[in-house]
């Protein structure tokens, strides 16, 4: 054989590497389904992805079909192992938490070729991906929920909507990446999930679980749920309340957990100056949680950041005249009508509850390990 009948080194794993030419296919059509769909991937394209032949491709694979069912079949369910029944033993409200949590957990480390990003991105135009997506929604999120709601009269439409909810998430915010979804951090927007979540599962039980303290006193050998009614009142009041603010806050351009921020920062006092770790330890938000909020704000002129004269590594934030001005007109809606809000109760009811949350807070600031 003369030099020129010998293959150029660049194409020898074509002929002489099968099993690492197979490998190199998958992993080219992973990348392409992933990002365009079954049907907007061709052989070819997945062929010179690979550095392979089409006839290569068809050889280890038989088709396009094939290639697709190969690279889809080894993929994990979509619930992430989250069992749902053995999840909502411990009530509605914590069903709710960890699918939230789960989901995200799952998707925040999920690479963008992964398998299932191509199945559902495939599952838009390609009925096959759709049928075996529908199929895995039914047997892993609709069994099990249909199950759990036997009792509830409206399952179909709460089921419809937990479904929606899941998938609408992973779309926004890691298949179409889709701002604000894809950059707000995951525990921020943990909570906010789960409250989507909540409103199928835990106000299906709402009944049931305001008649179970009283019922199941009554069995002298049954379980001490007050508790459980306790924190769920608190947690609807909660986001029944952060519902009324943030209607009055989006409507002056920033998030609530904006606004979380501008409020420490106006409760310091002048000259409305924290740093950015102490805001942390007061606001249901991370350090970089902090930090995302202050770019957007710094961006709307609403604060200022300003370096420590001592210890230059700390940052502080300052409010704006703007800022200022933004906290006081947000102060005149739902904050002015707390007074609204507490209207049934007489002063001595405010004082008592007032000091049993006290109670409660400090038991639970105890508890914390942070």
């Amino acid at each position: 054989m003369s030099a020129e009948d010998t293959p150029p080194a660049g194409r020898r794993s074509r002929t002489q590497a099968p099993e690492r030419n197979r490998r190199a296919v998958l992993a080219a059509a992973s990348r392409l389904f992933a990002a365009h769909g079954y049907e907007a991937t061709s052989i070819r394209e997945i062929a010179a992805e690979a550095d392979v032949t089409a006839g290569s491709v068809m050889a280890y694979f038989g088709s396009k079909d094939g290639l697709f069912r190969e690279i889809i079949g080894a993929s994990t369910g979509i619930t992430v192992g989250v069992d749902i029944a053995a999840a909502a033993a411990d009530g509605p409200v914590h069903l709710s938490h960890t699918l939230a949590s789960a989901y995200l957990e799952r998707w925040d480390r999920t690479p963008a070729e992964h398998p299932w990003a191509a199945l559902i991105r495939s599952a838009v135009a390609h009925e096959a991906s759709a049928e075996q997506l529908r199929a895995i929604l039914d047997e892993q999120v609709t069994a099990p929920l249909v199950e759990l709601l036997a009792e509830t009269p409206d399952a179909p439409e709460r089921i419809a909507l937990v479904r929606s909810v899941l998938f609408g998430v992973v779309m926004e915010r890691y298949l179409f990446a889709h701002e604000p979804a894809r950059s707000v951090p995951s525990e921020a927007f943990t909570p906010y999930f789960a409250e989507a979540l909540s409103s199928a599962l835990d106000r299906a039980h709402t009944p049931a679980a305001d008649s179970a303290p009283d019922a199941w006193h009554t069995e002298p050998s049954g379980p001490d749920v007050s508790a459980f009614a306790v924190f769920r009142r608190l947690h609807r009041c909660s986001a029944l309340y952060r519902a009324a603010v943030s209607r009055t806050v989006e409507e002056q351009g920033i998030t609530l957990a904006a606004f979380d921020v501008l409020t420490e920062l106006w409760r310091a006092g002048p000259p409305h100056r924290r740093a950015v770790g102490e805001i942390a330890e007061s606001v249901p938000l991370s350090p970089s949680s902090v930090t995302l909020r202050a770019d957007q704000l710094e961006e709307a002129g609403l604060v200022t950041r300003e370096r420590d004269g001592l210890d230059r590594r700390v940052v502080h934030l300052r409010l704006t005249e703007a800022g200022q001005d933004l906290v006081d007109r947000v102060s005149r809606g739902p904050f002015a009508g707390d007074e609204e809000f507490l209207r049934i109760m007489g002063p001595a009811e405010r004082a008592a509850l007032a000091r049993l949350l006290g109670l409660l807070e400090t038991a639970l600031s105890a508890a914390d390990p942070a």
